[in-house]
């Protein structure tokens, strides 16, 4: 795959900057300081045309998409067992931060173009737990985990789960973003998306102490785990949204 989806997903981060020589790191929150809307999309392509699709997306979608000030992040990668499957992480200030999005003339002619291509596409509401990401930079390596929490372990950890967001994006030179969610009809199904400057910065991160110490106490309360790895790709971080103090 050496076109649109290997260079990262174009169409999905629109009208950001570039990486400064000194990056910090803030949540993502509405003005008034709340979780923002967020939910997945699962795309699934016709055999061999999910860069194809992509292109598309990339001519009329990012350049909306850097236009609309509520649209503040939407981070996706394909999965690497799988060229025609990819999963999109959105969030948005709003519902109708969304319903501009999704009813703008670009994403109409992006919807109607890509149906030949589109074999399946799902929604999946969702909750923010923790949305914690690097100020300014760009992720080439993106791994994702589903995981079933046992109901009673909840609240402990989401507690741990958020506290490591924060600790390793602020941290961790490497770690570009940490993501957790929960879906929005079964909370204790977490969906989650890492974002790393490259393979050694995940590599060095899945091999540090408090990782290791974050991993040991949370693998007790799974019930179910499953990992996501996706293709090498460019994800500029958005700089929308981010609350700084």
């Amino acid at each position: 795959m050496k076109n649109v989806w290997k260079k990262g997903l174009m169409f999905c981060l629109g009208g950001m900057l570039m990486a400064s020589s000194v990056v910090g790191a803030h949540p993502i929150r509405t003005p008034e300081g709340n979780m923002p809307m967020v939910h997945w999309a699962v795309l699934e392509s016709t055999p061999g045309t999910m860069q194809a699709m992509g292109a598309i997306g990339a001519k009329t979608v990012g350049p909306q998409t850097a236009k609309e000030a509520g649209t503040y992040a939407l981070y996706g990668a394909i999965d690497v067992k799988n060229h025609d499957l990819m999963r999109l992480l959105e969030i948005y200030e709003s519902y109708e931060a969304y319903r501009i999005h999704s009813t703008s003339e670009a994403f109409q002619e992006y919807r109607a173009a890509r149906l030949p291509m589109l074999k399946s596409l799902r929604i999946m509401e969702a909750n923010g737990i923790a949305l914690e990401q690097k100020d300014s930079g760009t992720a080439t390596v993106a791994y994702m985990h589903r995981y079933e929490v046992a109901p009673e372990k909840l609240a402990e950890y989401q507690h741990l789960a958020t506290a490591e967001a924060v600790r390793a994006v602020r941290e961790d030179a490497g770690v570009m973003g940490m993501f957790v969610t929960a879906e929005h009809d079964n909370p204790n199904i977490i969906h989650t998306m890492e974002l790393y400057r490259d393979k050694a910065a995940y590599e060095q991160y899945q091999q540090s102490a408090k990782a290791k110490e974050f991993q040991r106490k949370t693998a007790v309360m799974f019930r179910k785990a499953h990992t996501v790895e996706n293709l090498p790709a460019n994800i500029t971080l958005s700089q929308k949204g981010l609350k700084k103090t």
